[in-house]
């Protein structure tokens, strides 16, 4: 057998090719070979072949065409290319006899009536088809037929990759014949790609779509931009034009884009998703009134932005699944400090394609970095520890991409570095081993190139696995977008990595149990997905012992248009979503209308009786809805409301609302902030009664906010999904009915903030603390720096002191990472600021939090450090925070745990001092017990910023225990009474309070210290474990709860000795940490 190759037209033109398929490659046999004369003494090889072609096959570049022979075949280096043939100089005649622009019209005219709308019958993952397009692809034909009937708006085509979006592009052409049609792509490679699918019909024949004996078009292919009108006769010239969007985009002089547009019947934009705004808008203004369709496997762009124009067809992730398209795709996370993420990333990466090649996969690596210099670090890491499957570099500016290509597609290299991706038009479904070293474009594109099902004859190929660092903030914010934009991605990504696994399995678990009671199926239906309905915590709660969700509609308020509603017949639950529109105040005109859309949950806790009405529509309680599906339904109301804020210690009301009742009228008043208190005495008078209040505090060990109102209102700043809505509503309903919630004890002990004219000199400093405005934040978003000229220090190297309290300042103090004073501050109370902080010594200090900067001293102006005195009261700036009602504070003395200290130095603090360990110190004694105990992880946090001086971690069954252990030494060589002994360890007891709810950040705190505070005498700060079990133990608290601990080893401190001052001290060290995280303080301390 002989391959003969395709017959291709070619044509240069200014800015381009021009390019025909004539005939594609074919494979024929050989009949008979002669030879014949093409010269008059030279001869040349002539072959004639079962298709009664007769062929001479030569070198020479210099022979004519003989009578009687059809075609010349030039071989150059064991490749065959046709130098002439009947079959071209026809076309060429032809073409020139009747004019390029209408030979192009003839050949799209032998398309009418030929395209046959045909589905596959078969299921995508059989190997033998019936032929036909696939369900994506016909749907995707027939929207855009419907489309095209009736505008010209631009409309968008959702189809993920692998689904067959370039053959729907080829069957809009051959079945609506609208060309000339221009086909804009975003680069280079998917350019010429493009191009070959459209010179050849793709696979439209062989799926028996089109007939075999109809023309392929004739395809431009734009390789220079145009500047003259002369430059833009290619598109009379062809069916279809293939370009790049910096070809015809930006730097176009409109007058000459707007010429080329009036030449386009239609124009396609591929891979929408990775065209800038500027860019696509440019082109969209010039093809206004054209015919125009956006192919994208992701509506969302690069820039986070949907795709405009309207989405007439969207086949949903889901689907593609459901119908065979993708396979599931297993993410693989890694936690770990950036400086060794790429070793890590490529270490796990090998071993996932090692074990794939074990199991029998003919699987491939392909390694992603955002730039030529990152990729070329990141292939050294794979040579030195993969060298044996021969990794390659692949690159714009490489030389070799071919040869390397090359090497990939026959196996002598298994594994690829590029920089973006190959191209997410290549075609190489191997490659199911993903490295993300750097997060480059869209992760969603990235997690279709792998996961995409391909058929692929005798394929070995298994499932997808992507590997990253979710320590990365880059990457965990585009999984944070993967699920915002797509909640299919929840049935197709095994996705390890989220700090919600538990929660996100419940909602998963409750959604795949809800059924959807309206018809969703309507065209002018915006798509709704109940993934992404996250609602603000509120409710009204009635009294109610039926329920029947399906009666809602009679309750529903007419003005209210329902848009989605499901039940989940197990809660019992029904949500829905409504939209409501009503004209606008400043317009008759008609249309114009005020668009309000509107969540309701409604669910019934059997267990208490209760009825949840929850709705983001607050202006009504909605009573007609509660007994439309409750029959009788009672609302709760009036002062019982106020049980909801039971349970909550620390409790500080932020907003109140009063009803003053007069002789004659009823008056309303707000309060807020230092006028709470004020409030709160009126309330206790005969005329005046709590109308609404709102405030925070701490319940169950975490921060939490409430308000409430008479009316029957109770809320919360909180939002998250569906079932955890229904969980708080259960809270608060148990409260609701709790009849030993004394409301007047809450609102007697609650914290009340006041104004001061003077600093409490009298009161002693527990801690002071860093603002809480900062703790939300990552810590390694937070960086200060001593001067302008010096490399800025992340948060965590620092930590602020109290040095003295006047009645006019507060002096404090930044401490560095190597106990040296960076600067001294004072905060000062002021007439017209209310307070001010200045810095008193130092170089000016500056702070950045994420990409804002300014100094120190001014941030605290806004956002002063938080200051707790050992009565537990607070001051904020000018506002002293205290109970209403202070209570007298106890200890037990079962928390005091007396140590035999003998071969310990009680002036020694810290294990690690002055370039060695000490064995004698104190902290060195703690840890012994901690490794021994069997904890996995025993770390020296030890220095300013600490976490803790001692941070030990261990897996424990069900939980993770996570002990947080402060040391100090004592004032003297004997354990006694002396106060600052208890102070100083109590203060930092105190302030490593935030870290049992953030024990994701705390990991990345360690991490942090680990790499940035060893040295080259002391390589670790880990006593026992390692970083790779501490990720690990983070990757275990997904599914496992934390129990914290935090104790104090101060053997200054006798458990049998102790003084008033001391006690008072850790009493309220104590007191704070039961209240707010809910874990008992234990003290290790001398007999």
């Amino acid at each position: 057998m002989f391959t003969l190759p395709a017959i291709v037209f070619e044509e240069r033109y200014s800015i381009g090719v021009v390019q025909h398929q004539i005939r594609p490659a074919h494979q024929v046999s050989l009949v008979a070979e002669t030879s014949i004369n093409v010269s008059a003494r030279i001869k040349q090889p002539l072959r004639r072949f079962d298709n009664e072609e007769r062929v001479i096959v030569t070198s020479r570049k210099d022979v004519q065409l003989p009578d009687g022979v059809d075609g010349i075949l030039l071989e150059e280096n064991g490749k065959f290319s046709w130098a002439r043939h009947r079959l071209l100089d026809e076309f060429r005649s032809h073409r020139a006899q009747v004019g390029r622009a209408n030979h192009a019209r003839e050949i799209a005219a032998c398309w009418y009536g030929t395209f046959r709308f045909r589905a596959e019958r078969s299921e995508p993952s059989e190997r033998n088809s019936s032929g036909g397009l696939r369900p994506p692809q016909l749907g995707a034909l027939h929207a855009i037929g419907a489309h095209w009937s009736l505008e010209r708006a631009p409309a968008t085509i959702v189809m993920p990759t692998g689904t067959g979006k370039t053959e729907t592009m080829l069957a809009a052409l051959a079945a609506y014949a609208r060309e000339p049609m221009l086909v804009v792509v975003p680069w280079d490679a998917l350019r010429a790609q493009t191009a070959n699918k459209f010179i050849t019909f793709g696979l439209l024949r062989a799926i028996g779509v089109l007939p075999s004996d109809v023309p392929n078009p004739i395809v431009g292919i734009i390789k220079k931009r145009p500047k003259t009108q002369a430059d833009l006769l290619m598109f009379e010239h062809c069916n279809v034009v293939v370009a790049t969007i910096g070809s015809i985009g930006t730097g176009l002089p409109a007058a000459l884009l707007e010429d080329l547009a009036s030449r386009c019947k239609a124009l396609i934009l591929d891979e929408a998703h990775h065209v800038p705004a500027t860019s696509w808008t440019h082109l969209k203004d010039a093809f206004r009134g054209v015919p125009t369709l956006q192919f994208t496997a992701t509506p969302f762009r690069r820039d986070t932005q949907l795709v405009d124009g309207k989405v007439i067809f969207n086949y949903p992730l889901g689907a593609a699944q459901r119908d065979g398209y993708f396979k599931p795709i297993r993410f693989e996370p890694l936690q770990v400090n950036p400086l060794e993420a790429d070793q890590a990333i490529a270490e796990a990466a090998v071993m996932q394609l090692r074990n794939d090649m074990d199991q029998g996969f003919d699987h491939l690596l392909m390694a992603r970095c955002s730039s030529i210099a990152r990729a070329t670090i990141v292939a050294e890491i794979y040579q030195a520890i993969a060298g044996d499957l021969s990794p390659v570099l692949i690159h714009s500016e490489s030389d070799e991409t071919q040869v390397r290509l090359a090497a990939l597609k026959n196996r002598e290299a298994k594994i690829v570095i590029c920089v973006g991706m190959l191209g997410e038009g290549f075609d190489l479904p191997q490659l199911k081993v993903a490295a993300v070293h750097d997060m480059h474009r869209s992760l969603a594109i990235l997690l279709q190139f792998v996961g995409r099902f391909t058929r692929v004859a005798g394929e070995r190929i298994g499932d997808a696995t992507v590997v990253a660092n979710i320590g990365d903030k880059n990457v965990s914010d585009a999984l944070e977008r993967l699920y915002s934009e797509d909640a299919d991605w929840n049935l197709i990504l095994s996705e390890m990595s989220s700090t919600a696994a538990r929660d996100h399995a419940e909602l998963v678990a409750f959604l795949h149990a809800s059924k959807r009671l309206d018809d969703h199926d309507q065209a002018d239906s915006i798509v709704l997905s109940p993934h992404l309905l996250k609602p603000k915590f509120s409710t009204a709660v009635y009294r109610a012992t039926a329920f029947a969700g399906e009666r809602f509609h009679s309750g529903l308020p007419a003005n209210l248009k329902l848009q989605a509603v499901w039940q989940h017949k197990e809660s019992p639950t029904l949500y829905f979503v409504t939209r409501a529109e009503s004209r606008v105040r400043w317009t008759n005109t008609k249309g114009v209308l005020d668009c309000e859309w509107a969540l309701f949950v409604l669910h019934h806790d059997v267990e208490r009786g209760l009825l949840y009405l929850s709705s983001t529509d607050h202006d009504s309680l909605f009573p007609e809805l509660a007994e439309a599906v409750a029959g009788e339904a009672v609302l709760i109301s009036g002062q019982q409301m106020f049980r909801s804020l039971g349970h909550i210690n620390r409790l500080m009301l932020q907003n109140i609302g009063v009803k003053k009742h007069g002789r004659r009228n009823l008056s309303f008043a707000m309060y807020s902030g230092g006028d709470v208190d004020e409030a709160l005495g009126l309330t206790e008078r005969h005329n005046s009664v709590k109308n609404n209040v709102s405030g925070t505090g701490w319940e169950e060990g975490a921060r939490v906010s409430v308000g409430c109102s008479v009316k029957g209102r109770v809320w919360s700043r909180d939002q998250g999904s569906i079932p955890a809505l229904l969980t708080w509503c259960q809270r608060v309903g148990t409260k609701l009915l709790d009849n030993t919630i004394n409301i007047e004890n809450i609102i007697a002990n609650v914290l009340v903030p006041s104004e001061v004219e003077e600093f409490p000199a009298d009161k002693i400093v527990l801690a002071i603390e860093w603002p809480a405005e900062l703790l939300g934040i990552a810590e390694e978003r937070i960086v200060l720096s001593p001067t302008i000229q010096e490399d800025p220090q992340p948060l965590y190297m620092f930590e602020l002191e109290f040095v003295s309290l006047t009645a006019a300042s507060l002096q404090f103090a930044l401490v560095a990472g190597d106990d040296t004073m960076v600067g001294e501050f004072e905060l000062r109370l002021d007439a017209q600021l209310g307070f001010r902080v200045l810095q008193t010594s130092g170089d000016p200090l500056t702070i950045t939090i994420g990409k804002r900067t300014g100094r120190l001293d001014e941030y605290f102006c806004s956002y002063p450090p938080l200051i707790r005195f050992i009565d537990l009261s607070e001051l904020d700036g000018n506002l002293l925070i205290q109970p209403r009602n202070p209570r007298e504070l106890t200890l037990d003395a079962a928390q005091f745990e007396a140590w035999d200290w003998n071969g310990v130095d009680l002036t020694k603090e810290s294990y690690w001092k002055e370039g060695m360990g000490r064995k004698d110190s104190i902290q060195w004694k703690v840890a012994q017990v901690y490794m021994a105990g069997n904890f996995d992880v025993v770390f020296d946090d030890d220095s300013a910023g600490e976490a803790a001086d001692l941070v030990c971690l261990k897996e424990d069954g069900d939980v993770i225990r996570l002990a947080m252990i402060h040391c100090k030494f004592s004032g003297a060589t004997t354990p006694g009474e002396r106060i600052k002994d208890a102070v100083e360890v109590c203060s930092q007891a105190v302030r490593s309070a935030k870290w049992k709810w953030r024990f994701a950040d705390l990991c990345r705190h360690l991490l942090g210290r680990e790499e940035r505070l060893k040295t080259l005498a002391r390589p670790t700060r880990f006593f026992q474990g390692n970083a790779a079990k501490l990720n690990e133990l983070l990757r275990q608290s997904r599914f496992k709860s934390i129990v914290a601990e935090v104790l104090i080893a101060q053997p200054g401190i006798s458990a049998a000795s102790r003084s008033d001052d001391q006690d008072m001290v850790i009493a309220a060290a104590m007191v704070y940490l039961k209240e707010t995280i809910g874990c008992d303080l234990q003290i290790i301390c001398s007999p």
